[in-house]
């Protein structure tokens, strides 16, 4: 199974759809519940931006981003990769600090 497609029973968070400041927002309260779960990731699903009218996923760029800054790592982010071809992050997060 190629990494992109692996399961590893890692919770997800959907926000494709959202407006980038309410998904941001999602996805902190989202990393903060799977750490207290004891989960070490998270899949944050943000849609390719296949559908918007540049054709340039808008909301990929902001998390990735986002889970670059202060915030994320006060939330434990500590990194990211692409999976489902661009849809979605795979987010690894260990202790706040």
């Amino acid at each position: 199974m190629s990494p992109a497609r692996r399961d590893t029973g890692a919770p997800s968070v959907d926000l494709h759809g959202l407006r980038p400041s309410d998904a941001l927002a999602k996805l902190a309260r989202a990393i903060h519940a799977a750490r207290v779960r004891g989960a070490t990731e998270i899949v944050a699903i943000t849609g390719r931006g296949a559908s918007n009218t540049t054709g340039e996923p808008v909301l990929r760029t902001k998390v990735e981003r986002w889970s670059e800054g202060d915030e994320a790592r006060r939330l434990g982010v500590r990194g990211y990769e692409r999976e489902s071809k661009g849809g979605a992050l795979r987010l690894r997060h260990g202790p706040a600090r």
